[in-house]
């Protein structure tokens, strides 16, 4: 058995009832729960989810709890997601979550997805999350190459839950292209160019007969914010933590994916760890952007692709979720690497559109 030393304890409850008869009383101990216990023969899958999810409760729980065993964890939702329920078993781990959106810059509408382990379409294709419709506030006030501030509503889509991975990246392309291999296998892979980002996408929608792409700008900001505000730098750098490998908390190293917690929408390492390439030609502002989050693929000279995200050599400034670096498209250092979006199929589309309207632009 391989076991890591727990990210919370919870301690064993005394449950009582009343008999039927007066004065009688039926009292069962509720065993506690460690996390993590692993067993050896569970995936890497169900570890990295049960990981993820000790992580997400010892962030929820209040910070009493030992001075109260009837505390239910999730009572006390955070400023951007409120935890509902949680099942664990022995080969995934849910969480249900709602949008709580914060300061009104994001309207998201109806219960975020509860499957938040994903789904793959093949045993070398990327795990895919359901990212929900909305409308939030693109950009932000710090830098002239995030304004104007402008509301975009993005329909729904498919996300890789995680970077794309060296040992994805090597089943489809037939080598590993990445400087930090000895990371292993469920590392990001890295040294990534836009252009070979296209043809690893190229091949895999070859082999899939589906239609992986990079996400648009626009799609990649509205899944990294999943509802929260920019908060202020002091208050960034405390959130980033718990969710982003970056130059504080990293070792001058990438780390495996899906070590950190995700965010509300299940998505891990939106923030640090290795730039993602976007779809999108690099602008100087966002005056013409796409009011529906569409990537914009002609209009800078030299042509310039779009990196969000930061990573794990940066500092929290350039983590923001609304930052914008680019680079040529053959550009490849050990720190540039990608994660695949998908368009939903026509039955879902058609769902979401006949259904209540999940979101509404501000």
């Amino acid at each position: 058995m391989v076991v890591v030393t727990p990210a919370l304890t919870l301690p064993d409850q005394l449950k009582c009832t009343s008999g039927s008869m007066a004065g009688s009383t039926y009292c069962v101990t509720i065993p506690g729960i460690k996390y993590p216990a692993i067993e050896e023969d569970l995936n890497v899958e169900a570890r990295a989810q049960v990981f993820s999810a000790c992580l997400m409760v010892k962030r929820y729980a209040e910070p009493d709890w030992r001075a109260n065993a009837s505390h239910k964890l999730g009572d006390r939702p955070s400023n951007d997601v409120e935890r509902t329920s949680a099942q664990l078993n022995s080969t995934s781990f849910e969480i249900e979550t709602k949008g709580r959106a914060s300061g009104g810059t994001a309207t998201l509408g109806g219960p975020l997805p509860p499957a938040w382990l994903g789904t793959k379409d093949c045993d070398v294709c990327p795990r895919m999350v359901t990212v929900p419709p909305g409308s939030f506030k693109m950009g932000s006030a710090l830098a002239s190459t995030e304004q104007p501030i402008h509301t975009v509503k993005v329909r729904g889509f498919l996300l890789g839950k995680y970077e794309v991975t060296q040992a994805e990246w090597t089943a489809i392309m037939g080598s590993n292209p990445s400087a930090n291999k000895t990371c292993g296998r469920n590392c990001p892979v890295d040294r990534v160019s836009w252009s070979s980002a296209q043809e690893f996408i190229k091949r895999l929608n070859s082999r899939t007969g589906l239609n992986y792409r990079l996400p648009s700008e626009a799609e990649w900001e509205y899944a990294a914010r999943a509802g929260r505000n920019s908060l202020p730098m002091e208050q960034e750098v405390e959130t980033l933590r718990n969710f982003a490998w970056y130059n504080s908390n990293s070792g001058g190293e990438v780390h495996p994916v899906g070590q950190k917690i995700p965010n509300a929408f299940g998505l891990h390492d939106m923030q640090g760890n290795v730039w993602e390439w976007v779809e999108d030609v690099m602008h100087q502002n966002y005056q013409g952007a796409s009011p529906i989050g569409q990537a914009r693929q002609v209009g800078s000279t030299p042509e310039q692709r779009v990196l969000r995200g930061g990573s794990y050599f940066d500092n929290p400034k350039f983590l923001r979720a609304s930052h914008r670096n680019a680079d040529t498209p053959d550009a490849a250092y050990v720190f540039f690497g990608l994660r695949l979006a998908r368009d939903l199929e026509p039955s879902t589309l058609k769902a979401e559109q006949s259904g209540p309207e999940n979101a509404k632009p501000q």
